[in-house]
């Protein structure tokens, strides 16, 4: 019996789509939620192959378009997206890791993680619809109702969706490339279910195991001093015209294209770009077209307006902020503490000052990064209307457990990693305490160290840093 329905087939050149849904639980633990409307959601994900004529031309085989076919022995490898709250891209070419991965015999599965893409997305409109508000009730007794909704979305319960769809496939064991976040969700697979699984490769996406929020965050805001002393090395002229922007930011109430608050915080988390090749120099046509705007009109076009917003992502991807902190929020040992905003508190350490704006000073002002502030529920159009939800997720102190140390030390999983000495929201000290502190040097984790790619380096250059993978995989050098 087809347990899952056939949404998109297509075929472009040498690469075949078929996008599946599944009808998957809310709560795997059975947790009634007052007021919602649902108790299964949807899950999408995409099985990306390579055309076979034999199995695909639907002249040879008519009900390619409308079953799923896979190899006698099928060879699946799932891309677990990094995040949270960001959905697969559908490969329309065999380029970069899909291309890799297809060349090494693989079908690679792309799952939009449950609350994105076609799975049941989380967004103003979808939320209210699935727990709307009830007539009387507080602000912050919805809040509370949505708290408990949406932790149903946290990386247990996307695990739990992999194994659903794995069983409802018929696939006996698969393999893992998680890559940031997906990496995270990877080792919370192996700590529930090891033995659905070959191998698991992981690229920038060692979590931080036993590591509070306060730890992740202290490491995360040197990472980013780092790139922001790399950044006005590289273009020193920036530091004036940086202050520039944010004076008149903090005198002018500056509106972006979707009603948006263009503040002097908003602005600097254009930081979040430093992570990636190419995010430095990005900044810096930012930073020349904002402020040649200012100098010559007194004020900043439509054009570069609508260009910053487009680079923050929160108001279309809103489990990407609201749990930014929610994910180092662990069941077990450090991870029972909330969060209590840490990256906001952290920014006014005494080593952070050049995070902090002020006319008074004469200091160059420093970009942030993947950090998320309360400012962000008052600056973007769609959070504002998630503000009670984010202080009730940092201030939450019940969390589900994500990671079991015994299995993972015992897995006999073959587990490799793509570690960046560069990386701005991975760190790489605390990935290397983890290997040393949960797996004891038992060899169960191997790495490819590399100081040549920053937090994005598998789509940077797929060919060298899968290839590396592969290669401790087949020669299991440590």
């Amino acid at each position: 019996m087809v347990s899952y329905e056939i949404v998109d087939f297509f075929r472009v050149k040498d690469i075949v789509n078929y996008r599946l849904k599944f009808q998957v639980p809310l709560s795997y633990s059975g947790v009634e939620i007052p007021g919602c409307t649902v108790k299964e959601i949807y899950v999408v994900a995409n099985i990306t192959q390579k055309y076979d004529e034999k199995l695909h031309d639907v002249r040879v085989f008519p009900e390619a378009k409308t079953n799923l076919v896979l190899p006698e022995k099928p060879k699946i490898i799932c891309y677990v997206q990094g995040g949270p709250g960001f959905p697969c891209g559908v490969p329309l070419s065999s380029t970069a890791f899909t291309k890799v991965l297809l060349d090494r015999g693989y079908q690679i599965l792309f799952l939009d993680q449950r609350g994105t893409g076609l799975s049941t997305p989380l967004e103003v409109g979808t939320f209210s619809h699935l727990l709307p508000q009830i007539n009387g009730e507080s602000k912050e007794e919805y809040a509370s109702r949505q708290l408990k909704f949406i932790v149903n979305f946290r990386a247990d319960s996307i695990v739990e969706d992999y194994e659903f769809v794995r069983k409802a496939l018929g696939i006996e064991k698969w393999s893992l490339l998680g890559q940031s976040y997906g990496g995270f969700t990877s080792f919370t697979y192996l700590s529930k279910y090891d033995t659905s699984l070959k191998e698991v490769l992981v690229t920038g996406g060692v979590p931080p195991i036993n590591f509070s929020p306060d730890d992740v965050h202290s490491a995360t805001y040197a990472r980013t001093r780092e790139r922001n002393e790399h950044y006005y090395d590289k273009y020193p002229q920036d530091k004036l015209k940086v202050r520039n922007i944010l004076t008149y930011l903090s005198k002018n109430k500056v509106t972006l294209p979707n009603g948006g608050n263009l503040s002097v915080e908003r602005f600097q988390q254009l930081g979040l770009l430093f992570g990636a090749s190419g995010g430095t120099d990005h900044i810096h046509q930012l930073v020349v077209k904002f402020d040649y705007d200012l100098s010559t009109f007194g004020f900043p076009t439509y054009q570069i307006l609508n260009e910053v917003q487009n680079d923050s992502t929160f108001d279309t991807n809103v489990i990407y902020p609201l749990f930014l902190e929610a994910i180092y929020c662990d069941g077990t040992g450090l991870g029972k503490k909330s969060s209590e905003w840490s990256s906001d508190r952290l920014r006014y350490a005494t080593e952070n000052t050049k995070f902090v704006f002020s006319e008074d000073s004469d200091h160059e002002v420093y970009f942030t990064g993947e950090m998320v502030y309360k400012s962000l529920y008052e600056d973007f159009a769609e959070l504002k209307k998630f503000k009670e939800l984010a202080y009730a997720l940092h201030n939450n102190k019940e969390w589900s457990s994500l990671y079991d140390a015994k299995r993972l030390y015992e897995t006999k999983v073959p587990i490799v990693s793509a570690t960046y000495v560069y990386d701005q929201f991975v760190d790489f000290d605390l990935t290397r305490a983890v290997k040393k502190e949960v797996f004891k040097g038992n060899g169960n984790l191997k790495q490819y160290i590399s100081s040549e790619f920053f937090h994005n380096g598998v789509r940077a250059d797929a060919e060298k840093v899968l290839g590396s993978l592969f290669d401790l995989l087949d020669c299991e050098i440590d």
